[in-house]
């Protein structure tokens, strides 16, 4: 052997055992540098169980580590083990090439106590005292890993002002390969699984030459009542229950986020909001509702549906004289509500400085391929009137296709009322400019007229006892000038007596008015129409309704014999014909007497004024005596009939005439 190739031998032999003397010397030495030293390394105190490091295979491991919070016992992050496998000689290329990184029993436990988190204090021990202009060159360096993987990590996150936790109890995240500064497409995959309810999957695929990413992200059972506390601050939401599961894929690129594409379906499951404002269990449920989203572009302000199916709605909506139902939900945080002043004031001074970002002025695009709404029940309830009214509505099924926030649309409904009755509803209008075309026909067959009571009382005074109700309703609306027919059907219609304790909106006789209108069926037809203009502050249609049929029932019931002459009551009530020679009533005068004396019976404020003409005064002593005494035993008051002489006359009999005194 030559002088050269041992001097070669022993320089190999000397680094061989220099290397085998630093893969032995060297994790016990590096674990004893951070055990003493974390102070000076990360700010806080840190434990390591064991370093190993092996030179030859470029593999450093380490187990056991514990981060510890600022009181130096509560731990912060930890770990089992730390696994990394690299091609060392790669370095001497400008390439950090780690073939495999393995994290296994990772367990961080995160704080958040308003804008200050538990490791805050790690990035101000990082931070420089000196400002320096970043270098924006770009690094010649490549980053190469082969396999990153994180097995059965585990997070816990507590937000101390919210009172709220956060546990993922099993993450596992696996890259195949991920490089920084070169050219190969980059996959990852993550598996969370949250300790309250829920998984969660990502799958990407990045190209770093085309900055092109394509992701796919499923998530399964999640549970609803995770997101509560971070909408108590705008919502007063007490319980929120329900699962959400979805099925998404992201494609875009990284550098034009907003114009990226989604696509996938959604479902939410069994949902329950609780409000303690509202008196109700849960005003709001929902058995599933399910969406296709065929594409979302935010950009583009874009929002294509391929359908959304909600099925087993049921909702409250109530009114109160101070709010309503969405009112009392999107209420301002209740005062007792510990607010971080240093924060808000932080975000106003951010807000003074920043300069406002120029608004997307791009209308918005929303289009639905198939809305389906069925078994669904509404409760609206109203506590504004004298009486309490709720009105439920269900059995609501919804059919509408090619929905669209552009152009024209149109959909059908159909819903039970209350007493067997039923509501169809077609509709055809513009949604983004709802004032400027609008075609709504709503029917109504078989409402029991009891449950309308409440109403009545407000606007009138009488509460209704029976009947049953009907409309037709056809309202269309052209360039914000409303056009509305309005008929209704109304059988059977009874009222009890005016009630003292309510000072009604307007003084109508309702009772007598009922009474007129209603034909020998006992059914009453009325139109109403109904225009105006719905730009006017002023306008509102229900106002406008029962001014029209509330003037309508005042003028029937303030000319009643008039009105009753025209029901086709054989010679009517206004004259009842006689001749001059009788001295009684013939059986049809005895019933048009009885129709009067119903008429004033129905309505105690009226008053007739029946004058004799044609007979002499033998004749008209005698009948007006005969008269007298059928009205009284008809039971009508001396006071609500004046029976008088008339004089001479081409006719002969009672001219009637009427009188209704109205309460101020």
């Amino acid at each position: 052997m030559n002088k050269f190739l041992k001097v070669v031998l022993w320089i190999i032999g000397v680094a061989v055992l220099l290397l085998a003397l630093l893969s032995l010397l060297g994790g016990p030495v590096a674990k004893g540098y951070v055990n003493g030293h974390g102070d000076k390394l990360v700010g806080r105190q840190v434990h390591v169980d064991r370093v190993g490091l092996n030179l030859f295979t470029g593999s450093v491991n380490v187990r056991g580590l514990n981060l510890y919070e600022e009181d130096g016992k509560t731990s912060f992050v930890s770990f089992d083990t730390l696994s990394v496998r690299a091609r060392l000689l790669r370095v001497l290329g400008k390439t950090l090439d780690v073939r495999r990184l393995s994290l296994s029993g990772l367990h961080v436990n995160v704080v958040q106590d308003g804008s200050h988190f538990n490791f805050s204090s790690i990035i101000d021990h990082f931070k420089s005292g000196d400002e320096k202009e970043k270098d924006t060159t770009p690094s010649d360096w490549t980053l190469r890993f082969g396999e990153i993987r994180l097995s059965h990590a585990r997070a816990a996150y507590h937000d101390l002002q919210r009172d709220k936790q956060w546990l993922i109890a099993d993450m596992n995240l696996l890259v195949p390969g991920f490089v920084i500064g070169g050219k190969e497409n980059t996959q990852a995959g993550l598996n969370i699984k949250l300790a309250d309810g829920g998984l969660v999957n990502i799958n990407s695929d990045f190209d770093s030459k085309s900055n092109k990413i394509d992701a796919a992200l499923t998530v399964s059972d999640f549970a609803m009542s995770n997101i509560r506390e971070y909408l108590t601050g705008s919502m007063d939401i007490d319980k929120l229950e329900g699962t959400l599961d979805a099925k998404l894929r992201i494609n875009g690129r990284l550098d034009e986020v907003m114009r990226s594409r989604l696509s996938g379906d959604v479902e939410l499951s069994e949902l329950g909001v609780l409000c303690n404002e509202i008196d109700n269990d849960e005003f709001v449920t929902l058995n599933s509702l399910k969406v296709n989203i065929k594409e979302v572009n935010l950009e583009d302000r874009r929002f294509a549906l391929g359908s959304v199916a909600v099925d087993g709605l049921a909702a409250t909506y109530e009114q109160w004289e101070d709010g309503n139902t969405l009112s009392r939900l999107l209420r301002k945080p209740r005062k007792n509500a510990e607010v971080d002043t240093s924060e808000v004031a932080a975000q106003t001074e951010v807000q003074d400085t920043v300069a406002p970002k120029p608004e997307n002025d791009m209308p918005l695009r929303l289009t639905v391929g198939q809305l389906t709404v069925s078994g669904s029940n509404i409760t609206y309830i109203n506590h504004t009137l004298p009486d309490k009214f709720k009105f439920p509505v269900t059995g609501i099924n919804v059919e509408a296709r090619n929905v669209s926030t552009q152009g024209r649309n149109n959909a059908n409904l159909r819903a039970s009322l209350p007493g067997g009755g039923t509501m169809a509803i077609r509709w055809e209008g513009n949604i983004s400019e709802l004032a400027e075309y609008q075609d709504l026909l709503v029917v109504i067959n078989g409402l029991d007229m009891k449950q309308l009571s409440p109403w009545s009382v407000a606007y009138t005074g009488y509460p209704i006892e029976d009947g049953i109700f009907g409309l037709m309703s056809h309202n269309t609306i052209n360039g914000g000038k409303i056009d509305g027919r309005n008929k209704l059907d109304i059988y059977m219609a009874t009222v009890g007596d005016r009630r003292k304790d309510v000072e009604p909106i307007q003084k109508i006789p309702l009772k007598t008015a009922l009474y007129l209108l209603k034909d020998k069926d006992e059914k009453i037809n009325i139109e109403l129409p109904v225009t105006g203009n719905v730009y006017d502050p002023e306008f509102n249609y229900m106002k406008i309704v029962w001014k029209t049929l509330g003037n309508l029932l005042v003028k029937v019931a303030t000319s009643p014999v008039r009105a009753i002459a025209g029901k086709s009551l054989g010679n009517g009530l206004d004259f009842i014909e006689m001749t001059p020679e009788q001295f009684g009533f013939t059986s049809q005068q005895y019933h048009s007497l009885g129709e009067l004396a119903q008429l004033m019976l129905s309505e105690p404020a009226l008053t007739l004024t029946m004058k004799l003409h044609g007979m002499d005064s033998l004749h008209t002593d005698v009948v007006n005596s005969h008269l007298r005494q059928y009205m009284d035993e008809l039971g009508v008051p001396e006071s609500q009939l004046k029976i008088a002489v008339g004089g001479p006359s081409k006719r002969t009999g009672y001219a009637v005439t009427s009188e209704l005194k109205l309460e101020d």
